[in-house]
C-alpha cells in the first residue's frame, strides 16, 4: 500500500470520529475495485486502532454468476485476514424500478445485518467520481442545496454510521493501491452500460472536463452546497424542537403558529421531515404539494386537513396538526416464525418472541379487546400500529418499551405481546448534514 493514501484515508477517518475502543465496522464490498480498494484500507485502518472488520457482500440473485462471484470476493479477503459473509436478496423481484429496489434492498441488508452484530459503522465506497457524478444528476433535476451537496461523509441512519471515507479519493487512485497490492477485481458490466446514467456521464467525463467541469470542481460545489445545507438543517432541528411532538406510536403533534411564522425553506423542511418520519419514507415528499399545504396554513383560516406523502394531517381541537400514517398505506405483512427482528412499514423495528409464529400486520379496524395504551390513543394512529396476528387467531399486540422485555402477555391477555420500537429511516429529529 502506498503511504500516501494510507496516510490520506487514515486522515479521512480521523475526521469522522471520535470512534469507540476496539471500533467494529462493516464494509459493502461487490467485488469492484472500489469497495476492494475499501477493505483493504479499512483493515490497514482497524489493526492501527484495534478494531474489528467485517466484510458483507449482497447477493440479489440478479445476475447468474452472483454467487461465484461472492464466492470469489470471499476467497480474496480471506487471504488478507479479513471475515467475510454473504447476505441474499430472497423473495420476488419488482418488474419495473429494479435498480433502486436493489439498492433499498441492499442497504436494508447491509444495514440489518449490522444491527445483529452489534456493529455501528457501515462504511461504503463512494469514491470523488461518484460524488461529482451525484452532484451532476441533481443539477440536471432542479435541486437546491440539498442536492447539491451530494453525499454526506457522514450520516446516522437509525442504528447504524454511514460512512463514506473515499469521497476525496479518485478512482483512479483506488486502482493504483489494487494494481500495487496484486489484487484483482471483478467488473460489473451495468457500469458500462448505457442503460444508466452514471454510465452515459462516465463516456462524456473528457468532453466536461474540457468545458471545466471535473470531479475535484465538483466536489468543491457539493461543500459550499453542504455547508449551506448543514446551517439550513440546524435551523429547521430548532423550529422542530419548538413546533412537533413525537409519539413513541409513530405520530406527530405540530403546532402551526411557529411553522406559519418561520422563513418558507424552514417551514417546509419541518413539515417535509414530520412527512417523511411518519410515512417511514426515505426521501421527504414532493416540494410542491408541500408548499400547496404551507400555503393552505398560512392564510388565515383555520389549518385545514390534507393527505400527503403517505400520510393524513389532522387539525384537532386544540389547535395541533396530527400527523399520522395513512391507513391504506401502512398494508405490509410479514410473516415469521418468531424469534426474530424485523422492520414494519419502514417505520417501527419490531421483535416477535421466540415461537410466537404468525403475521405482522397493521391492527385496522379489528374486533377485539384492546389493552388501555392502544384505546388512549387516536384511531388513525392506532389502526396504522403492528401487531402480531397468530395462527391460532390470538393477536399480540405492540409493546412501545425501550429495555427489550417483551416476553409478556399482553393486557387483554389474548395474545404474546410484540416489541415496537419507532425507527424511521428519516426521523424527524435527524443530525444536521455533515461537510469535512
Amino acid at each position: 500500500m502506498t503511504r500516501n493514501l494510507a496516510g490520506d484515508f487514515f486522515d479521512l477517518m480521523d475526521r469522522l470520529g471520535p470512534f469507540e475502543p476496539q471500533p467494529r465496522v462493516a464494509v459493502g464490498v461487490s467485488g469492484g475495485p472500489d469497495s476492494l480498494a475499501l477493505c483493504i484500507l479499512m483493515k490497514a485502518w482497524t489493526d492501527r486502532v484495534g478494531g474489528i472488520l467485517l466484510a458483507l457482500t449482497v447477493d440479489h440473485g440478479l445476475r447468474h454468476d452472483a454467487a461465484a462471484e461472492a464466492a470469489q470476493v470471499g476467497g480474496w479477503l480471506a487471504a488478507r485476514g479479513i471475515d467475510h459473509d454473504v447476505l441474499r436478496w430472497e423473495g420476488p423481484k419488482p418488474a419495473a424500478g429494479i435498480q433502486a429496489a436493489a439498492r433499498a434492498a441492499r442497504h436494508r441488508l447491509l444495514a440489518d445485518r449490522c444491527r445483529s452484530e452489534g456493529i455501528l459503522h457501515l462504511a461504503l465506497a463512494h469514491h470523488l467520481e461518484d460524488q461529482a457524478e451525484t452532484v451532476l444528476l441533481r443539477f440536471a433535476k432542479g435541486s437546491g442545496p440539498d442536492g447539491l451537496a451530494g453525499m454526506s461523509p457522514l450520516r446516522e441512519a437509525g442504528s447504524v454510521r454511514i460512512l463514506r471515507p473515499l469521497l476525496g479519493l479518485s478512482r483512479s487512485r483506488l486502482r493504483d493501491l489494487l494494481e500495487a497490492a496484486g489484487q484483482p477485481w471483478i467488473d460489473d458490466p451495468s457500469n458500462r452500460s448505457a442503460a444508466f446514467a452514471r454510465a452515459r456521464l462516465r463516456t462524456m467525463a473528457d468532453l466536461l472536463a474540457g468545458e471545466g467541469w471535473t470531479a475535484a470542481r465538483a466536489a468543491d460545489t457539493a461543500r459550499r452546497a453542504g455547508r449551506s445545507r448543514a446551517a439550513l438543517e440546524a435551523a429547521t432541528a430548532r423550529l422542530l424542537a419548538e413546533a412537533a411532538e413525537v409519539w413513541p406510536e409513530g405520530c406527530v403533534l405540530l403546532r402551526p403558529d411557529p411553522v406559519r411564522a418561520a422563513p418558507d425553506d424552514l417551514a417546509l423542511r419541518a413539515l417535509g421531515r414530520c412527512l417523511a418520519s411518519v410515512g417511514g419514507a426515505r426521501y421527504q415528499p414532493r416540494r410542491d404539494a408541500v408548499e400547496r399545504f404551507l400555503r393552505s396554513l398560512s392564510d388565515g383560516a383555520p389549518p385545514r386537513g390534507a393527505t400527503l406523502g403517505g400520510c393524513r394531517i389532522m387539525p384537532r381541537g386544540d389547535g395541533r396538526l396530527l400527523v399520522a400514517r395513512e391507513a391504506r398505506a401502512a398494508d405490509e405483512r410479514i410473516v415469521t416464525g418468531g424469534g426474530a427482528a424485523l422492520r414494519w412499514d419502514g417505520r417501527f423495528l419490531v421483535t416477535v418472541p421466540s415461537g410466537a409464529a404468525g403475521t405482522v400486520a397493521a391492527l385496522g379496524r379489528r374486533t377485539c379487546a384492546l389493552p388501555k395504551h392502544l384505546e388512549r390513543l387516536p384511531a388513525v394512529v392506532r389502526e396504522t400500529l403492528p401487531v402480531l396476528v397468530r395462527e391460532d387467531g390470538g393477536v399480540g399486540f405492540p409493546r412501545f418499551d425501550f429495555a427489550n422485555e417483551f416476553n409478556i402477555q399482553d393486557e387483554s391477555g389474548t395474545g404474546t405481546a410484540i416489541g415496537v420500537v419507532f425507527a424511521p429511516p428519516e426521523p424527524v429529529s435527524a443530525s444536521a448534514f455533515v461537510v469535512v
